[in-house]
């Protein structure tokens, strides 16, 4: 099993789209997925109340208004802590990783210096994610399973 079967029966993202879109606007939710894949789970040194620290909480419903008023609202499902798309696809931390990441990683953001690229390592207050390294198969399933669809629209 990979990130591919972890949005097997919910979608990585929803689009709300209203009857007539009347505002020249797309809201956005990307961080307050509350759809923890098992597999994830298991994976995560933290229980599942902690991990939801990164997780910008009900955003998605307190914007949810805004498509009766004519204007879409995209949301993901996923966690932030699972993968966040606020990054470039690859903006990896070797550190977390088993394997060498390929060389065309952004390794050097300042977002992946403090634990929080592409895949994150820490949640909340700096708590680690993982108990060691992930293989780098892992990553590049989630990055393969939630940004591919996006490219390929």
């Amino acid at each position: 099993m990979n990130a591919a079967t972890d949005f097997g029966k919910i979608p990585a993202f929803e689009v709300h789209a209203p009857a007539s879109q009347e505002a020249p606007f797309v809201f956005n939710s990307p961080h307050s997925g509350r759809h923890y894949p098992q597999r994830f789970l298991e994976m995560s040194r933290l229980d599942a109340t902690v991990i939801r620290r990164s997780e910008d909480c009900y955003v998605d419903e307190l914007f949810s208004g805004v498509v009766a008023c004519g204007a879409p609202l995209l949301t993901a499902n996923f966690p932030r802590a699972y993968l966040d798309v606020n990054r470039e696809p690859w903006e990896l931390d070797p550190r977390m990783f088993s394997e060498p990441v390929p060389p065309y990683a952004n390794i050097r953001s300042p977002r992946v210096a403090g634990g929080l690229g592409t895949v994150p390592k820490l949640v909340g207050e700096g708590l680690d994610i993982y108990q060691g390294r992930l293989p780098l198969a892992e990553a590049v399933s989630r990055i393969e399973a939630i940004y591919q669809p996006i490219m390929n629209a």
